[in-house]
């Protein structure tokens, strides 16, 4: 290209562009400063928008059975209910005879029909239906139809609850309690929960990395730096997520998982370019701008290309046809462009306003970590030396300890847990398992089977096939209870026949009574209520929606005259989402591996250390998936990290993990690689440049491994099941990447694979366009041939490149 490049204190610095706005930055610091301010208080207001707009797991798929069913209900039937749940009355003074007991009944029945979003509700004294009782009479069961989206019945259901708990308080005290349960009450109480256990965890990690921050740098400036700018990079992150939070819904989830990420890599990059900016302040005798250019240059590139790397990775999850990995997506894709922003512009600015002062306040008994010292004789670079020296002995045994951790991710299984184990206290918590103990535990979440006719309305053969289907479905022994029109149809005419709807459909019309939960207005559709015996995230229910699906449905009911049958609710939400993570995985692989690989390639423009770094990266993901499967659905080491096995792992989780895993594995890998093409590009030894490179970056690259376990471990506290999840399957594998993986394995592999790692094809060098991480030319410091010549290494002039 014709561009001389230069070198700085170790190396070679990036282009142009990146050194000239660094030190722009630098020189204009109060301008800068003064702009994020503005940001800063903007994004502050928005932030209770994004946090009041945050909604339970969803668990639907676009185009799915349980979609359309949802879908069916809500567009045809005179009364759109969307979601069965349940109001519990529950007494351990009064059986439900006793006129206190009535009495809190039916007010609270009278409350309730006149609640927005309550669209069915039914005396139980007057329905004379046993099973609403429990066996002690002590326990009572009405039956509520909620109508609209899912963001509109959990904004719903504090507003029921609340209403409850009045009519509660003006009865006799605390006699009767009250509460709602069911899919939509769970998640609004897990929404409440979760915002409780992320301040925990925030206030349990961050001083924790604060400690962290001061063993890596010496004082007190440094240390707080990182921590600083990786809150203001949390704040913008959930501003833009409330900027946008009017038009997209976004899962509870994403609050927590945006929290991790926004936290964990907002100080992991401001991390890596104070310790880049001391370096070079050292090296360029206090001239700032300079210095900062050259850090923005380097690390400042680094960060940017590892940013772009987890967006890219994320980006996968678009393809999935489901909301929840969509709005997680978008979240994570927005908020770390907004820890980019923030470490692209703010950072070099505060970097600039400082200045040598970025050392101030050293921790007594720290002062030897501010002083630059010669890292090519540090124990890391002793080291990286024993494993070169060893890379087959040394590599293998670490291949066979990674070997053991990832063969347990073979026998992973996905499922679904509803959350009410994590809100027991609250009363949607309660409730449930009040239901689940004196009922059946299907009574809170039961199945929806619906029948479409789009041909014409339904017919004597229909209503025999439908009737068919419910004594078949009655017969089951995980059913419990089975609500079908035809039960209806022959206690009122005696008989089940399409002459017998028609009069009973007109009837209803007349008296405003009956029909509207089970068929449609147009007489094309009906919907069967089916309570299984089973909780809704328990292997039984799974499989009864299989069985429903698979075979009794198509022996009743089959392909006739254009009739579909579609089961919902939330065990077929849990089949369903199972099965789209099934099919778009192959899909997201591809997409993310095939976009990575291209991005590496542009990076350090080699064709071997692309492919290495997935490699590697698939090992620590496949390592950490294996400790997930054997800790959470083994349930080994269940009662030190205080939960109880399912003997699943949540549905959504290990494709949203591989996705956020990837990218932060891509982190330390850009960074790591970076350094040792620096290095390489100055001495074309391959062995030095792999040494000096891991010598240069170890112990950056463990203070923020260190710190991300720290912030990620925090949030194995909280009580919600898929956050504990997430949060034990990042920690374990930012261990494994930042200790095996980057300074062991990675080595070793260097190391056989010589200077092969750093070869390109003539042909492919031409074609690709020149932005990789070392590239460009900077103003090297005044004294970089005295202290190469110093340092025993004579001042090269890089080799011609094509």
């Amino acid at each position: 290209m014709g561009t001389e490049t230069a070198r700085s204190v170790h190396g070679r610095v990036d282009r142009p562009i990146l050194y000239r706005w660094g030190a722009w930055c630098a020189r204009r610091a109060w301008r800068v400063i003064a702009v994020w301010a503005l940001v800063i208080v903007g994004a502050g207001l928005l932030v209770p928008k994004f946090t009041d707009s945050l909604t339970g797991s969803s668990l639907k798929v676009d185009g799915s059975d349980s979609a359309r069913v949802e879908t069916l209900l809500t567009e045809k039937f005179a009364s759109p209910v969307s979601e069965d749940a349940v109001v519990v009355f529950d007494s351990t003074r009064h059986t439900a005879d006793a006129p206190a007991y009535r009495a809190a009944v039916g007010a609270a029945v009278a409350a309730l029909r006149d609640q927005e979003g309550v669209l069915d509700i039914a005396d139980p004294y007057a329905a004379d239906d046993p099973t609403l009782f429990s066996e002690d009479r002590r326990t009572l069961l009405v039956p509520v139809g909620l109508g609209g989206g899912e963001r509109d019945r959990q904004d719903t259901v504090p507003r029921i609850q609340d209403t409850l708990d009045d009519v509660a308080a003006d009865g006799e005290g605390d006699s009767v309690d009250v509460m709602l349960t069911g899919s939509s009450a769970l998640n609004a109480a897990v929404v409440e929960q979760q915002d409780k256990d992320l301040a925990r965890a925030e206030s349990i990690g961050l001083p924790i990395a604060l400690l962290v921050l001061l063993a890596a740098f010496g004082t007190l400036v440094a240390a707080c730096l990182p921590l600083l700018l990786g809150v203001v990079a949390l704040v913008t992150s959930f501003g833009a997520l409330g900027a946008v939070s009017g038009v997209v819904s976004f899962d509870v989830f994403s609050q927590a998982v945006v929290t991790m990420l926004g936290l964990a890599l907002g100080i992991d990059y401001c991390l890596f370019a104070v310790t880049r900016m001391r370096e070079e302040l050292a090296a360029r005798k206090g001239d700032v701008p300079a210095a900062v250019g050259a850090t923005m240059a380097t690390a400042g590139k680094a960060v940017l290309f590892s940013g772009c790397t987890v967006i890219i990775s994320v980006a996968g999850l678009l393809v999935v046809r489901a909301p929840v990995f969509r709005t997680m997506a978008l979240g994570v894709m927005i908020a770390v462009a907004a820890m980019l922003a923030v470490a692209t512009t703010l950072l070099p600015a505060v970097l600039g306003l400082l200045g040598p002062r970025i050392d101030k306040l050293a921790v007594p008994g720290m002062k030897r970590s501010v002083r630059t010292t010669d890292v090519s004789r540090s124990g890391w670079a002793r080291w990286t030396k024993v494993v070169m020296r060893r890379p087959v002995l040394v590599g293998g045994l670490t291949g066979v300890v990674l070997l053991l951790a990832i063969l347990p991710a073979a026998q992973l299984k996905l499922g679904f847990d509803v959350g009410a184990s994590a809100v027991s206290d609250a009363p949607a918590g309660r409730g449930y398992e009040l239901v689940a103990d004196k009922f059946v535990p299907g009574a809170a979440t039961p199945l929806q089977i619906v029948l479409d006719k789009p041909a014409g309305a339904l017919d004597d053969a229909d209503l025999a096939a439908l009737e068919q289907l419910t004594e078949r479905l009655r017969d089951n022994d995980d059913v419990a209870e089975v609500q079908s029109v035809t039960d209806v149809l022959r206690q009122q005419t005696g008989g089940v026949d399409a002459a017998g709807l028609r009069t009973l459909m007109e009837a209803a019309k007349q008296d405003g009574e009956g029909l509207g939960r089970l068929i449609a207005t147009d007489g094309r559709t009906t919907a069967l209520a089916v309570l299984p015996r089973e909780a809704a995230d328990s292997d039984a229910s799974v499989d009864l929606v299989h069985w429903i699906r698979d075979t009794a449905v198509p022996d009743t009911v089959g392909e006739r005259d254009g009739t579909s049958a579609f089961v919902g609710g939330l065990s077929a939400q849990t089949v369903d989402i199972s099965e789209e993570v099934s099919r778009a995985t192959p899909l997201v692989l591809a997409l993310v591996l095939g976009l990575s690989f291209i991005l590496l390639l542009l990076a350090f423009r080699s064709l071997l250390l692309p492919l290495s770094a997935i490699v590697m990266n698939l090992v620590s993901v496949g390592a950490a998936f294996g400790l997930l499967t054997l800790v959470f659905q083994e349930g080994h080491g269940a009662s030190l990290l205080d939960f109880t096995s399912g003997g699943f792992i949540q549905a959504y989780l290990p494709l949203l993990t591989f996705v956020i895993l990837f990218g932060l594995s891509m982190d330390y890998e850009v960074f790591l690689i970076s350094r040792m093409k620096e290095e390489w590009g100055h001495s074309r030894d391959n062995t030095r440049a792999v040494t000096e490179g891991v010598a240069h970056t170890a112990k950056v690259i463990t203070a923020a491994a260190t710190i991300m376990m720290v912030i990620f471990a925090a949030f194995m506290i909280t009580k919600v099941v898929e956050v504990k999840q997430m949060g034990f399957a990042l920690a374990v594998a930012v261990l494994v990447d930042a200790t095996l993986i980057r300074v062991v394995l990675v080595p070793a592999l260097m190391r056989l694979l010589g200077s092969s790692n750093w070869w390109l094809p003539g042909w492919l060098d031409r074609v690709l366009p020149r932005v990789e991480l070392t590239e460009g030319s900077a103003p090297p410091p005044d004294d970089a041939p005295a202290r190469d010549e110093a340092a025993g290494r004579p001042r090269e002039e890089p080799a011609a490149r094509g």
